[in-house]
């Protein structure tokens, strides 16, 4: 098979296992979600961010706000949490972020 080809099936998968974990079927969501990443490995492609931040990175399960995840604002930080496994990932809502070196662009 070609990359592109793997790369449209393994977002087929993500979509598809987000379908099913809403139906209540975790177990097979998150073998969807690991052959997904199978064929992201095989084709040597990456899967796009927006797809990325669809499941839990340790367990694999597609986050769902209120049922798999859980998203809380603290202090202009979003904190998401997987219910499932308690991974957290943490993401600054910052707009005006300054340069690595603490100067600002003016």
């Amino acid at each position: 098979m070609n990359k592109k080809t793997l790369k449209k099936r393994a977002l087929k998968l993500i979509n598809d296992a987000i379908k099913l974990a809403e139906e209540g079927n975790l177990e097979l969501a998150r073998k969807y979600i690991m052959l997904a990443r199978e064929y992201s490995n095989k084709g040597r492609f990456k899967i796009p961010l927006e797809y990325k931040r669809k499941f839990c990175r340790k367990c694999l399960t597609p986050l769902i706000p209120g049922k798999t995840e859980r998203i809380r604002i603290k202090s202009k930080i979003l904190v998401r949490s997987c219910l499932i496994c308690g991974w957290i990932r943490r993401y600054d809502l910052r707009k005006n972020k300054e340069n690595k070196s603490g100067t600002s662009d003016n």
